[in-house]
């Protein structure tokens, strides 16, 4: 999380920020004015309702008393002081007046204040009325007419007509109806007609003047509101800000979450990947003991698939010594366990392992799982066995090098020295047949020091594209006739093409005369040998299966050996010559042996492309 806050640039932070604060701005200065505003509105309709109480206050004089019109020449001043001091009564109402052309004050709530000029700034402001229409209403907030307080101030010009008034005698139609009428009552009509009509004109007169009401109200209670409103608008901008802070910092939790995930996503992938490609097979089990991970080296090893191994228990599925290696493990993790075996395989092949059980412990030492290292060295193992078969072999052929070279110029004198003698021993006598017997056997012994040579001395080999099966179908026929004499019967399973190897025909053949005669010699008492070939991976392979006697376990290791044999007419290079031609075609021999079971040759050769 606090990477990612690192890492979101300052630029778009402080633009968030900005868009949010004009955001409130706008907010709080919308309520702030629509408050104000209502207020303003508030007090208005007050001043109003004030302005025209005053003015309505003679016309209900002239409705209640008609006959006063008279007396009301001289005392409509006081009339309106009258009524301003009845206004003045009503709560929130600071100061009533009325005010001539010039600002002198000619009525007041406060009667300290009549008779005194306006301030400035007031007269200032009944100026205002001039500009406007003479029902109109001019208002502010400004300082006290008399005085350096803030008020609420509503002015108007006075206006004791209404239009009542102003119509025709300003009666009502019934009055009208009785002024038209007969006798007394017309007379009397007549005479408040005349009244009104002097009270109009002073009335006019009056109105005419201009004379401007004042009305002033307090504004505490509009302080207080405004000054709530400001609280509120503050308490509601703090509000928006951690809203919106807290809104960005969940989008930022947002991100940094589905940034983990996707890094979390990605990690896993790439150690699901790890684990897959590892040269080495790993089995890894749980704090429960059940397999977890298998990969794919590991399917291998085990043939069988992850989804075979997961959840179960290492001891009812894995080879038990690999079971009981874990177990250890388990009883004593703080020791790691080291082991190498022979693990015997469906396929009959055997693999050589090595193997590493660690423990895996958290961060507070605790057991949490098992984990099994297992490294394939079965090739690592070939190849040491090859490579020490190839130093005898070399060492060997150094020293037949050497000893054929010693043996055959005395060889070559004893076998003219022999025909000599025999050329003078007459026919068909015994010293004859001896020095005969030894020409024979100095010829076997260059015949084998030949053969050592053969051995020791790399081939030339003519390659060609051969089909596999011939060869073995041209090997067949000429071992037929020693198969049928010892009884054996022989199987072929042989693939379909393509079968082709690029190799030495006559190197092949020699090799597989070899092998099948070999099987045949092991199966005196007759028994059944089986050919199979098989192709796949870009190899093809020859399977020889005879039932015979079988080899030796503690034999079986040096099968490849010059001059190793079991039998008394062989030489003991048969095989080894069949493994230096497989080798240098690129292949291998392979060989399996139960002493009195049979025994089974697996020839691999590169497959060759047609």
């Amino acid at each position: 999380m606090k990477l990612r806050l690192v890492n979101v640039s300052p630029w778009i932070l402080a633009a968030a920020c900005s868009l949010l604060a004009v955001i409130i701005a706008v907010f709080a200065v919308n309520n702030y004015r629509r408050e104000k505003q209502l207020m303003t509105e508030v007090l208005l309709q007050k001043g109003v309702t004030i302005i025209r109480f005053v003015n309505a206050g003679p016309r209900i004089r002239f409705r209640t008393n008609a006959e006063s019109y008279a007396a009301m020449e001289l005392q409509w001043r006081e009339q309106v002081q009258q009524i301003l001091d009845h206004a003045a009564e009503q709560p929130d109402i600071h100061m009533a007046m009325m005010v001539d052309r010039s600002g002198k004050i000619l009525a007041c709530s406060d009667s300290g204040h009549a008779g005194q000029m306006v301030e400035r700034e007031t007269a200032a402001f009944f100026r205002t009325l001039e500009n406007e229409h003479a029902g109109n209403v001019a208002y502010r907030i400004g300082r006290e007419a008399r005085g350096n307080g803030s008020v609420f101030q509503a002015a108007a010009y006075y206006a004791p007509l209404g239009p009542r008034e102003l119509a025709e005698g300003g009666l009502s139609p019934m009055m009208q109806h009785m002024r038209r009428g007969n006798g007394p009552m017309r007379d009397h009509m007549m005479q408040m007609q005349q009244g009104f009509q002097r009270w109009r004109e002073l009335a006019a007169k009056v109105q005419g003047a201009r004379y401007v009401l004042l009305v002033e109200l307090e504004i505490d209670q509009y302080n207080a509101a405004v000054k709530r409103q400001l609280l509120q608008i503050v308490i509601l901008s703090i509000v928006l800000l951690l809203v919106g802070i807290g809104g960005w910092l969940s989008l930022l939790t947002l991100q940094g979450y589905r940034g983990s995930q996707v890094s979390l996503r990605r990690m896993r992938a790439f150690n699901d990947l790890l684990v897959s490609s590892l040269p080495l097979g790993l089995v890894a089990t749980d704090s429960e003991g059940k397999i977890q991970i298998c990969n794919r080296t590991a399917e291998e090893i085990l043939a069988s698939p992850e989804k075979d191994l997961a959840g179960k228990r290492p001891g009812e599925i894995l080879p038990p010594p690999l079971a009981e290696l874990i177990a250890q493990s388990e009883a004593q993790p703080e020791r790691p366990r080291k082991q190498e075996l022979v693990l015997e395989q469906e396929t009959g092949r055997p693999r050589s392992l090595l193997l590493a059980a660690l423990a895996v412990l958290d961060g507070e030492n605790r057991h949490v799982g098992t984990m099994l290292l297992m490294q394939d060295v079965s090739e690592v193992k070939q190849l040491e066995e090859e490579l020490k078969r190839n130093e005898r072999l070399a060492a060997l052929g150094e020293m037949a090098a050497g000893v054929a070279h010693e043996l055959r110029n005395p060889l070559s004198s004893i076998k003219g020295l022999a025909v000599l003698l025999k050329s003078r021993f007459s026919e068909g006598g015994s010293d004859r047949e001896a020095a005969d017997i030894l020409v024979r056997e100095v010829e076997r012994l260059n015949r084998s020091i030949s053969e050592l040579l053969d051995y020791a001395r790399p081939d030339r080999l003519v390659k060609e594209m051969v089909s596999l099966n011939d060869v073995l179908r041209k090997a067949i026929t000429l071992i037929r006739v020693d198969a049928d004499a010892a009884g054996v019967v022989i199987e072929t399973d042989l693939c379909p093409p393509p079968d082709l190897v690029h190799a030495d025909q006559d190197k092949l053949s020699q090799v597989f005369l070899n092998l099948l005669l070999n099987a045949i010699q092991a199966m005196n008492g007759g028994g059944s040998l089986k050919i199979t070939t098989r192709t796949g991976q870009g190899q093809l392979s020859c399977r020889v299966e005879d039932s015979g006697c079988g080899i030796a376990a503690d034999l079986l290791p040096k099968v490849f050996d010059p001059y190793m044999t079991t039998k008394s007419g062989g030489t003991g290079l048969g095989l080894a010559m069949s493994v230096k031609i497989i080798e240098e075609h690129g292949g291998r021999i392979d060989i399996s042996s139960t002493a009195g079971q049979g025994t089974t040759v697996v020839v691999t050769l590169p497959a060759g492309q047609p």
